[in-house]
């Protein structure tokens, strides 16, 4: 990682309040993709470059909540009528809807999908929904308060 500019430091403690130096001894050295939890345990920084496939990631991890999304989005996501897709909602088939998801290769198309409609906070800030971006030492960083 590059040596990260006072500047930086500064746009950093703006964020993160009294955090800011766990969170910059956190990325001390390294090239993180994923800062969560250690000396910071109030904020997610994510690398720009990995934060689509983390988010697929964690997304993938649960089919349950994949089924949960509104009726509408996950029938335009599938290419299915939205009563269908309504329908297995009202039948609890969450995570058979979760499973259509991945099994088709969806998961992506829907990712991106969710991040253009609601960005990326409401995924990553368990706190308030929000998102800040940051450069640190040259690498582009997603903010997340996440406590």
């Amino acid at each position: 990682m590059n040596t990260i500019k006072f500047s930086e430091l500064k746009a950093l403690r703006d964020i993160v309040g009294d955090e800011w130096r766990d969170v910059a001894t956190e990325l001390s050295g390294f090239a993180l993709d994923d800062v969560n939890g250690n000396g910071c345990s109030d904020w997610r920084l994510i690398a720009a470059p990995a934060i689509d496939q983390i988010m697929q990631d964690e997304l993938s991890g649960d089919e349950y909540v994949l089924g949960c999304f509104n009726a509408w989005f996950l029938a335009d996501i599938l290419g299915i009528d939205t009563d269908t897709v309504q329908r297995m909602q009202d039948a609890d088939g969450y995570e058979a809807i979760g499973q259509l998801i991945i099994g088709t290769g969806k998961l992506a198309e829907l990712q991106a999908s969710y991040v253009d409609h609601d960005g990326y906070g409401h995924h990553f800030s368990h706190y308030d929904g929000s998102e800040e971006e940051i450069t640190l030492g040259g690498h582009d960083y997603y903010v997340f308060r996440v406590n």
